[in-house]
């Protein structure tokens, strides 16, 4: 049985197709919350209509010198719709069932709406890219094949991936506490428990108490590197997660949540929260908040966590002690030479262009033009010569109106613009770059979407979560394992593999 949210996009697919209409919905109460830039006045150049939004960055000051670069550069009148970043699904819903004689040109989907592009390419209702995308000599040369296939149905490309780099975890660890016990930066799984070891029962941080632990995180997030050294991805989504993990064996997709070599890794994490060197509390942490606290007690040793978390609360930290340092490490290795966090998708959403998109040329030149360096550097960084300059010996440095404009200077970033991360000297900087150090072992299902997924995913995962935890935790034995595999497939999970191998073969298989 469809949810609800899944009815209702269903309902949007059929309106933009014109086979039916349910009103204008710029008059409803969500809607009106819809950001606008204003392009009054504006009628010698084409105007080109993009409804995206970017988390964190909401809002411009009045005089907008990203949307001046943009019009100016593109040759083009920016209608900017952005919605909220809450709800933004929901919303972009209400936008598409509204008036459809005031649709949009362009679309942004988020990762999590990027499998809707297949329903709407099905009901006809997007812009054939295939011959449009041959003009874009930035996006042919920034987006990698892979990605751009993704967005490639029955020969056909719908929209332009929004491309990220897998490597966006880091390995964590308090480097004062390493320096405070005199050990060695662990590489190895073995040379990781003894650190850990010593995190937990030899009074790193010198206060005479028993009152740290080695290692915690933000739920089954806590144990990536773990499976990793085992060669595998983390088995299932984190806390907030619906669908699960998929590796390849012999041309078929299989899923890491029943894969026999998680078994083994379970049972090293299973022995380590025996010996008391994991947070009994991973469990029940699920937000930045809630490890942000224990950093602030100093209560743990190593995390693992998003790229930008370390660099932001380490200062806070040193406020209250300056001694107080971390270091960005790489994952451990196990017994056998593997080693990997997990990677995040190779696509985080995509731009689609709706069928009745008045300037396709437009609209086009400027989706290229953001994959381009300056677009990439303007949308990211701000304008060159007021937030940014380039330099002689070819680095990039911020000028002192960067720090100013930080707040709202991504607002035009529609696209996760790698390059600009790996050339400005900013804050985050430096974390990122590590990240990229780092293998990564990737979902190979990542993109791919099946009903048996929309049926079965949330009470799976709630199911596997709590299964991994009693493992972990040793409420039950990890001789129940095949009786958990059984049941797991029982629940849908077998019907969920067949589903995505034929959506597999139909879509990605050569």
């Amino acid at each position: 049985m469809k949810k609800k949210g899944v009815a209702i996009l269903m309902c949007c697919i059929i309106l933009l197709g014109g086979l039916a209409g349910c009103g204008s919905a710029r008059d409803s109460t969500e809607a009106s919350n819809v950001q606008k830039t204003d392009t009054s006045g504006e009628s010698d150049k084409p105007i080109v209509s993009f409804v995206f939004t970017k988390g964190g960055f909401e809002g411009v000051p009045e005089h907008d010198v990203v949307l001046q670069k943009i019009e100016e550069t593109c040759n083009i009148t920016l209608d900017h719709i952005a919605p909220t970043m809450a709800n933004y699904a929901e919303q972009v819903n209400l936008i598409l069932s509204g008036d459809q004689s005031e649709l949009p040109d362009m679309v942004k989907l988020t990762s999590a709406m990027f499998n809707d592009l297949y329903d709407y390419a099905n009901y006809d209702a997007l812009m054939d890219l295939t011959d449009l995308v041959k003009q874009c000599p930035n996006i042919l040369e920034n987006v990698p094949q892979e990605a751009l296939e993704r967005c490639t149905i029955n020969g056909k490309l719908y929209a332009i991936p929004v491309f990220c780099n897998p490597n966006r975890y880091n390995v964590i660890i308090r480097q004062d506490w390493l320096d405070n016990l005199g050990l060695e930066t662990p590489t190895t799984l073995e040379e990781y428990h003894k650190v850990l070891q010593a995190f937990t029962f030899d009074d790193p941080d010198g206060n005479g108490q028993n009152d740290t632990y080695g290692l915690t995180g933000l739920s089954m997030e806590t144990f990536d590197p773990i499976y990793g050294a085992f060669g595998v991805m983390s088995p299932i989504q984190t806390y907030n997660g619906t669908g699960t993990y998929w590796y390849l064996e012999d041309g078929e997709l299989k899923p890491q949540v029943t894969n026999p070599v998680v078994k083994e890794a379970l049972q090293t994490i299973a022995d380590w929260y025996a010996e008391g060197i994991i947070d009994p509390e991973f469990v029940s942490m699920t937000t930045d908040d809630n490890l942000n606290d224990k950093a602030m007690k100093n209560q743990f040793g190593m995390t693992y966590h998003w790229w930008t978390w370390e660099s932001k609360i380490e200062p806070q930290l040193q406020e209250v002690d300056s001694k107080i340092s971390f270091a960005r490490i790489a994952p451990p290795i196990g017994k056998n030479g593997e080693s990997g966090n997990r990677g995040v998708g190779l696509i985080n959403g995509c731009v689609v262009m709706l069928k009745g998109a008045k300037n396709p040329e437009a609209c086009m030149r400027l989706l290229d033009w953001m994959y381009s360096e300056e677009g990439m550097m303007t949308t990211y960084s701000g304008v060159e010569g007021i937030h940014w300059e380039k330099r002689g010996d070819g680095t990039y440095h911020t000028l002192p109106q960067y720090d100013k404009d930080a707040a709202w200077i991504q607002w035009y970033s529609a696209y996760e613009a790698e390059w600009p991360l790996l050339q400005v000297e900013t804050p985050l900087v430096q974390s990122r770059r590590d990240a990229f150090n780092w293998n990564t072992i990737t979902n190979e299902g990542d993109g791919l979407v099946t009903e048996a997924e929309v049926e079965y995913g949330a009470d799976l995962q709630a199911f596997a979560l709590e299964k991994y935890t009693n493992f972990i935790t040793g409420k039950e034995s990890l001789d129940q394992w095949d009786v958990f595999v059984e049941e797991w497939n029982n629940r849908g999970g077998a019907e969920w593999v067949t589903q995505i191998n034929k959506e597999y073969q139909d879509k990605r298989a050569d």
